[in-house]
């Protein structure tokens, strides 16, 4: 359980992100595409993913085709962290076209081709989650950072019920394996955040 001025200072944080991209004419969905005018489906922003050698953690930020997008989203960004050959997926954050984040997701394991870990595991990991670079990424990752604080409860609740399911699937397929290369099961739990009314909680209570 995350500390209370350990939310202060999150909420505090991601706020004054957003407000420095507000007076930029900016959204953060529009700063998550790193100064590309156009925004390719499927494509990676950053190119390459942005990866924090030091930590081992990374993110990039994408869209699907029109289709399979949820209505009013923009795109969402994709949380791992790696250990040494290995890569797991923690969270995704989907933002609408405005750059606010309105929903929490995980995905199964042939999405992203990653090594699936236990809930305990990712927990452990995304509570440790923090990137510090420098450059046009940096606010980005500051807010992300911040962001996996101001929701861990959240995002906590939806990797554990994400066990769950893979333990139903594997019940009713009959192997892990299968269960976890179900292409019908793409994302395996989310749930819709309201990120201003988290920040009101705990933005008034830093007075």
């Amino acid at each position: 359980m995350l500390i209370q001025s350990t939310l202060c200072l999150a909420a505090q944080e991601i706020a004054s992100i957003q407000t420095r991209y507000a007076k930029k004419g900016l959204t953060l969905s529009e700063a998550a595409l790193c100064g590309s005018r156009e925004f390719v489906e499927w494509q990676h922003y950053p190119n390459n993913d942005l990866v924090d050698s030091d930590s081992g953690y990374e993110f990039y930020y994408h869209s699907h085709s029109v289709d399979e997008m949820p209505e009013g989203e923009h795109g969402h960004f994709h949380l791992f962290k790696r250990t040494g050959t290995e890569f797991h997926h923690l969270i995704g954050i989907a933002l609408n076209q405005t750059g606010l984040p309105v929903r929490l997701f995980t995905t199964n394991q042939w999405v992203t081709g990653e090594t699936l870990v236990k809930a305990e595991i990712a927990l452990a990991q995304l509570q440790a989650f923090d990137i510090s670079i420098k450059g046009r990424m940096s606010p980005i990752a500051r807010w992300i950072s911040a962001l996996t604080k101001l929701f861990y409860i959240d995002m906590e609740a939806l990797i554990l019920e994400r066990d769950h399911m893979i333990d139903q699937m594997k019940s009713d397929l009959g192997s892990v394996e299968l269960a976890l290369n179900e292409k019908s099961h793409h994302v395996l739990t989310e749930r819709k955040i309201d990120l201003m009314e988290r920040l009101s909680q705990h933005l008034l209570l830093v007075n």
